[in-house]
């Protein structure tokens, strides 16, 4: 029986096109992944743990590494397959690949982790990569996880090569999940690498919040049904690609890279299209979402056409907007106006920062009311509320931890009050 597959779903802000003047139409895409199975199986694991012991690491930062790691370590079965590298200045192999049989040892290993001097971070996470590369197999879960703050001082430090490098890794089926410690991180990189290499970012604040992270990371593992995906769009006729509002990566093809397919975990991005007058209904525009069946190791395809009525702008006027829809462009538009206020913040503008937020704030209230809606118009006034007391760490780890954007962050990311 042939296995289901992923659904896009098109939801556009207005059911219609105007046949005598031009418009700009917000599209929402789901893509809904099969529901997750009841007695789904974990496959075994093929892990890698790679642990900064930079000298920045110091204090409850590399207490929280080992705690992580040492965790991770406990959840694991005979028949998984587990590294432990480390680096600073050099790269260390603390545990070669191996079967997890002996995890006291790995542990007690672990646990004797100490800072040193320097960050090799790109180098680090490499030679995590070889280790897993060494035994990859297509049955196995296969996946480098990155504890670190984020600080690349030696080698590579390019954050667009890093990232590169973590993608190409993901695309031969090895993906990357980074794990951020303490007050004084630096969330940019890891964010890139968790994103280009089809795994998760995880903001670690304190032990408590180990056991829901690594339940997630456990059940995204399990779960995961296509790797390297992407989304083609292409407009049609004279239709044009106005703007994506989803913060997403293109690839060499000028498609869109997105998370992995996780089963019950949809995926959201909208679109913004300029449509010309139309004349009579015809596609507007044809969305072509592909993966990689990790069971097969094959390219998979899906496609969806959207097709709408034509009216004039007057008949236009009645239909009310869907409702989630605008929700969703509003959140997605407040998220990025956050970043543009980290941005402006970083360079000493506080108050186009404040006027950023707060006009933000201002749409997400006009927009129609839900719990995540207030959420949302909470955080933003909160982040201003910091702004004006220039607590500006508080800030960056607020507007990195809290960002709405399921298709980077995905909804199996532990709950932002799981955070600290």
């Amino acid at each position: 029986m042939e296995e289901p597959k992923p659904q896009i779903e098109l939801l556009p802000l207005r059911a219609a096109v105007s046949s005598d003047r031009p418009s700009t139409l917000d599209v929402l895409v789901r893509i809904i992944p099969p529901a997750i199975e009841l007695k789904l199986k974990r496959p075994a694991l093929n892990l890698s743990l790679v642990i900064d012991r930079s000298g920045s690491m110091k204090g409850q930062k590399i207490d929280l590494v080992r705690q992580a790691a040492c965790y991770a370590v406990q959840q694991l079965r005979p028949n998984d397959r587990i590294s432990v590298i480390t680096f600073d200045r050099a790269i260390h192999t603390l545990v070669n690949s191996t079967q997890a049989e002996d995890k006291a040892n790995i542990i007690y290993q672990i646990q004797q982790i100490e800072p040193g001097c320097g960050s090799a971070l790109h180098a680090g996470w490499l030679a995590g990569a070889m280790q897993v590369v060494k035994h990859l197999n297509p049955e196995q879960l296969n996946r480098v996880i990155l504890l670190s703050d984020g600080l690349a001082g030696v080698g590579e430090r390019n954050n667009q090569v890093i990232g590169t490098d973590v993608y190409d890794l993901a695309q031969r089926g090895v993906s990357t999940t980074t794990m951020g410690v303490g007050n004084a991180y630096y969330e940019n990189l890891l964010m890139v690498m968790a994103r280009q290499g089809g795994g998760q970012y995880y903001y670690i604040a304190s032990s408590q919040k180990l056991p829901t992270i690594f339940r997630t990371e456990l059940q995204d593992l399990i779960a995961t049904i296509g790797h390297t995906v992407t989304l083609a769009v292409n407009p049609q006729g004279s239709v044009e690609l106005e703007d994506v509002l989803s913060d997403l990566t293109c690839d060499s093809r000028g498609q869109f890279q997105l998370p992995n397919l996780v089963m019950g975990n949809a995926l959201e991005v909208v679109v913004r299209l300029h449509v010309p007058p139309i004349e009579q209904a015809a596609d507007l525009c044809y969305f072509r979402l592909g993966w990689i069946d990790p069971q097969q190791d094959m390219q998979q395809k899906i496609f969806k056409a959207l097709h709408l009525p034509v009216m004039s702008s007057n008949q236009l006027e009645e239909f009310l907007p869907h409702p989630q829809v605008q929700q969703r462009v509003t959140l997605m538009m407040a998220a990025r106006a956050k970043k543009e206020a980290m941005q402006q913040i970083a360079h000493g503008n506080y108050e186009a920062a404040s006027q950023l937020l707060k006009d933000a704030r201002r749409r997400v209230l006009c927009a129609p009311n839900s719990p995540m809606m207030e959420k949302e118009a909470q955080t933003l006034a909160n982040l201003n509320f910091d702004l004006q007391s220039r607590q500006l760490r508080k800030i960056s780890k607020k507007g990195s931890d809290e960002p709405f954007d399921p298709t980077l962050i995905g909804v199996s990311q532990p709950d932002s009050n799981d955070k600290g």
